[in-house]
């Protein structure tokens, strides 16, 4: 079969006299089948049959990752929020999305209630720590923590002056742990 041609699932691409099963591939009977939509590119190099996929995949969650996500609420001992972005990717995000960030996890230093430092609402930047069994989150890094809040009173966007954020409709003033470029953030870098 020629190089870069557009195959559908179960086409055949080669024979396994002539490649072995790679990405994308599969052996059956002696012959090398492609496993999804894809452009058929054989790696002559290690003698492999790969079928690269026509569209990317979806984002699966890594230790390790710098993600957005939305705080769903805030309870005595922890954070629930919802994963809804893995930054440096294009996709959207498969599997569990529901992340726990524990009081311990928040801040270098001490943090008696969680409520100090997160609302409801909150979009923050965190680290994922741990994937399975359930999604942690971890914002104890200056560059992690809260990129964009609003008032609890009346939902206008806080603004940062000094250590606090206030509100500049409401004159409210709230504590969060903030990221460095709190408000500032690019959304295209993310």
């Amino acid at each position: 079969m020629s190089k870069n041609k557009i195959v559908m699932p179960g086409d055949q691409v080669s024979t396994s006299e002539e490649l072995s099963p790679g990405d994308g591939t599969f052996e059956e009977d002696g012959i090398i089948r492609a496993a999804r939509l894809g452009t058929y590119e054989p790696n002559q190099k290690f003698r492999k049959a790969i079928v690269k996929p026509l569209t990317s995949t979806p984002v699966e969650l890594r230790k390790g990752d710098i993600v957005l996500a939305q705080v769903g609420s805030v309870r005595s001992n922890m954070v629930i929020a919802d994963v809804i972005h893995v930054t440096g990717k294009n996709r959207a995000i498969s599997g569990d999305t529901n992340g726990t960030l524990r009081v311990s996890e928040i801040s270098q230093g001490y943090v008696k209630d969680p409520a100090t430092e997160y609302a409801p609402g909150d979009i923050i930047r965190a680290k994922v720590t741990q994937v399975r069994p359930s999604v942690q989150l971890a914002t104890k890094d200056r560059d992690l923590g809260v990129i964009k809040a609003r008032c609890s009173k009346c939902r206008n966007a806080l603004v940062k002056k000094g250590n606090m954020l206030e509100c500049e409709n409401c004159g409210n003033k709230e504590k969060r742990k903030t990221a460095t470029d709190y408000a500032n953030y690019d959304i295209n870098k993310l």
